[in-house]
């Protein structure tokens, strides 16, 4: 479920209907690190886990949006190898990458966990998505793949139809195909994979496809269908 207004009440509310995650949006929402701990922390209330798009993959994006809260992060127009092994540096502790270590986080336990202990048990339940949505990144699919510590590739159909030259054309084969193609790439090189997209034709061909992380609904996604349903029902006075 996406949370593109930052409401905490809206994230609570998801958790309880029952979604298992909680999309919590920075690439294109006002959403600061403070909105971010709030929203996370009333996902988590009622069993839901906090995720992440950060604006990019630069390290105060991915490090803040963790030490916020989160515990899975996609990472934006993730294009190159390059790119995919920057997130792993900034997002997991050594062995696996460099991410800062302070014990005075949420994310740590706020310092009540012996040092080590902490610090494995954030990277086994930290997990790092690259998100493929342009025809570079399509192209660089099996070489992003190869980074050891990347969990996930992520899906973004919509940029991704502008990158193939058809705008917001999601549902059109040529853009099923790839989509899945790529869904498919991941998973033979053991890569979770996931993909935000309302129902229809490409979500149907995604889960046919073993796709394990679904964002398929959002708040102000899901309102601009329902009210002007609603105001369309209402007499004129």
């Amino acid at each position: 479920m996406g949370v593109n207004s930052g409401s905490p009440a809206i994230a609570n509310l998801a958790a309880q209907v029952g979604f298992d995650a909680v999309w919590v949006e920075m690439e294109h929402a006002p959403t600061n690190f403070e909105r971010v701990d709030t929203v996370c922390l009333a996902a988590e209330a009622d069993g839901a886990v906090p995720l992440a798009r950060v604006p990019d993959g630069h390290r105060h994006h991915v490090l803040g949006a963790l030490e916020a809260g989160a515990r899975i992060i996609v990472v934006p127009m993730t294009n190159t190898a390059e790119q995919a092994q920057a997130i792993v540096e900034y997002g997991k502790y050594p062995p696996v990458g460099s991410r800062g270590f302070i014990t005075r986080t949420r994310n740590l336990g706020f310092g009540l966990r012996a040092p080590v202990e902490a610090l494995e048990r954030a990277n086994r339940r930290t997990f790092l998505f690259a998100q493929i949505e342009t025809l570079e990144a399509v192209e660089n699919l099996d070489a992003i793949c190869q980074v050891d510590g990347l969990d996930g590739i992520f899906m973004g159909p919509a940029d991704l139809s502008v990158s193939m030259g058809m705008i917001g054309q999601v549902n059109e084969p040529k853009v099923i195909s790839v989509v899945v193609d790529c869904l498919k790439r991941g998973q033979t090189a053991g890569k979770l994979t996931g993909i935000m997209v309302a129902p229809g034709p490409l979500l149907d061909a995604c889960y046919e496809a073993g796709v394990q992380l679904v964002v398929c609904a959002g708040d102000l996604m899901n309102l601009t269908v329902i009210w002007p349903q609603q105001l369309e029902a209402i007499p004129n006075l």
